[in-house]
């Protein structure tokens, strides 16, 4: 539960921030390095609704949905989104812009009463057309959080999963991807020989491991907090 419990409190860096003004997601891959990266492993959110409606007339737990614009990035443009109120992992997804070049990612997350997340699996994505409702599933597929509520989702441009990745397994992924060419200099040499099981380790390696994570998720939301949106769907 510990490891549930720094995860939790690790997205709470890069949760409801004030967005710079001009940074926009990156138009290509950025390459990632992270031991476990889900950013390389991301669906296709599969649309299996129509229409461009707001709500549903038949009992499949859209009947209250929401779709109006709600939501806004400087990239996704303003969207609305809701979930099924008889299947948490079905939701309605609804951009206003159209995007044929860059997908749209959703991923699916855990919000704990701070407001703050985890994502429970790897994300969905999908291009998009203008004012057309989206139906489709995510999936709690992260190992250790398929019992967790899907209460939260977050949406984001698909080139910036890497970097929020690397911010998200950052703790668990140190020293290795401070040092990926191993013992070559002062400080990989000290830590690599001192934290051979990483963070784990001890204290000083688990101190260690967590400015790491401060770091990278300081710099994932400086950069982008204006480009992806952390959204609680109950």
């Amino acid at each position: 539960m510990k490891k549930h419990l720094l995860f939790i409190s690790l997205f709470a860096l890069i949760a409801g921030c004030d967005a710079p003004q001009r940074t926009r997601a990156p138009q290509t891959w950025i390459n990632g390095n992270s031991l476990e990266d889900p950013s390389n492993q991301s669906g296709t959110l599969t649309n299996t609704g129509s229409g461009t409606g707001s709500g549903s007339s038949t009992n499949d737990g859209f009947q209250n949905c929401d779709l109006s614009n709600k939501y806004q990035t400087i990239d996704i443009g303003w969207f609305g989104i809701c979930q099924s109120s008889l299947d948490e992992t079905i939701i309605k997804f609804k951009p206003s812009l159209t995007s044929t070049d860059i997908r749209t990612c959703l991923i699916p997350t855990y919000k704990a009463a701070d407001g703050s997340s985890t994502y429970l699996g790897q994300p969905q994505c999908t291009y998009t057309t203008s004012n057309t409702a989206v139906q489709g599933k995510l999936y709690k597929d992260r190992s250790g959080f398929s019992s967790y509520p899907l209460n939260g989702v977050i949406v984001m441009k698909e080139p910036l999963l890497p970097e929020y990745f690397n911010c998200m397994q950052a703790y668990v992924n140190w020293p290795v991807n401070v040092c990926p060419s191993g013992a070559t200099n002062s400080y990989c040499s000290y830590w690599i020989s001192a934290c051979p099981y990483g963070a784990k380790t001890g204290s000083a390696c688990d101190a260690q491991a967590r400015d790491y994570m401060n770091q990278s998720c300081s710099s994932f939301k400086s950069k982008y907090s204006n480009s992806y949106l952390d959204i609680s769907l109950k």
